[in-house]
């Protein structure tokens, strides 16, 4: 009698101990349980990228990938060092509609009923654009460790960019003393989703232009070249780290920012170093008469933004005719930075 009931007390506490998403050593992954809300929370605060888990723990197949993702490797790394994790029971679930239902929440529903709700489901969000930006995978228990490591590493900050980046440095000083130009370099991660957001704004109108016509662009996703000063913010909120960088004096940064910037920022960062040719078309024509500024050229189309020479945008005006009259009154006296979307710059004295 006592050994059947130690049978069936060892027997319970097998059936609880891999009925569990916890049924892990202390080296394996820790997933998170919670909220929606609380996990894209998280993952913000950490600028991570989410890994979520939906599966059953009676699942052969669920429990096949959480011993594949522990397995050690560079993808165990990736995993703990970049992403939040989230585990999803769906269990606890009665029927396919209230699966269904969760489904829809990352618009998905059709493709989980073509797939006959197999599980488990992998998704790699991006907590900021979770509706558009993220990546769903079906039916994983058969993936090999490899085949793992390639969906996790699914971000990727060369995605959709039309700009030219190079990763090697020295064909990066090579090309910028070629070409007379200044460097820009961006150390940012993969897995970093305001890295991913500054990458997506530099292939944006003006930021593309004035990059293409003035710097060398050098990405870094080693984060041993991220310069941890005093100065710089506390992690995670270092990436994506910015520099310009003279191809002449390579310790001596010209200007530096860490983190989230928006389009303003950069652009005011940029500007000062994208006119040091003066860059100006021959048949450009920028004048001060009293208080108004002038320009007459032969384009009709573009954005023109003033600036002081200390990067401080005064005034932003679309110019829809080959000549534009602006009220100048307002605007400091000293040198000014005139730049158009159109590729051309200038810089005139105002001494009204």
């Amino acid at each position: 009698m006592n050994y059947l009931k130690s049978l069936t007390s060892a027997t319970i506490a097998f059936i609880l101990l891999f009925s569990s998403v916890f049924f892990c050593t202390a080296d394996d992954i820790i997933w998170n349980e919670g909220s929606k809300a609380t996990i894209y929370n998280l993952a913000k605060e950490q600028d991570r990228f989410v890994l979520m888990f939906g599966g059953s723990p009676g699942c052969l197949y669920c429990r096949n990938s959480l011993i594949n993702f522990n397995t050690e490797g560079d993808h165990k790394i990736i995993i703990e060092e970049d992403y939040v994790t989230w585990y999803n029971n769906l269990d606890i679930w009665q029927n396919r509609e209230d699966i269904r239902a969760w489904m829809n929440e990352f618009d998905a529903a059709n493709i989980a009923a073509d797939n006959g709700f197999n599980r488990p489901i992998l998704a790699v969000i991006n907590p900021d654009d979770p509706d558009n930006d993220y990546k769903l995978y079906w039916n994983s228990g058969n993936r090999t460790v490899s085949e793992l490591l390639n969906l996790i590493n699914s971000p990727n900050l060369l995605s959709g960019q039309t700009l030219v980046w190079n990763e090697s440095r020295d064909e990066v000083f090579e090309l910028a003393k070629e070409q007379g130009k200044k460097i820009l370099k961006l150390v940012g991660k993969a897995t970093s989703p305001n890295s991913k957001k500054v990458m997506k704004q530099l292939t944006e109108e003006p930021l593309k232009q004035m990059l293409e016509d003035n710097f060398i662009l050098w990405l870094c996703s080693d984060i041993t070249e991220l310069p941890l000063t005093t100065y710089a913010p506390t992690p995670p909120n270092t990436l994506p780290y910015i520099s310009i960088i003279n191809p002449d004096e390579p310790d001596d940064n010209l200007n530096e920012t860490y983190g989230y910037q928006d389009v303003v920022a950069l652009e005011e960062m940029l500007l000062p170093y994208a006119v040091s040719n003066e860059i100006v078309a021959s048949d450009n024509k920028v004048f001060f008469s009293g208080n108004i500024l002038q320009i007459d050229n032969r384009f009709n189309n573009e954005q023109i933004q003033i600036y002081t020479l200390t990067g401080q945008r005064i005034a932003s005006i679309r110019k829809n005719d080959y000549s534009v009259k602006i009220n100048a009154s307002h605007f400091p006296k000293g040198a000014l930075i005139v730049y158009s979307s159109s590729g051309w710059s200038t810089k005139i004295i105002n001494n009204h």
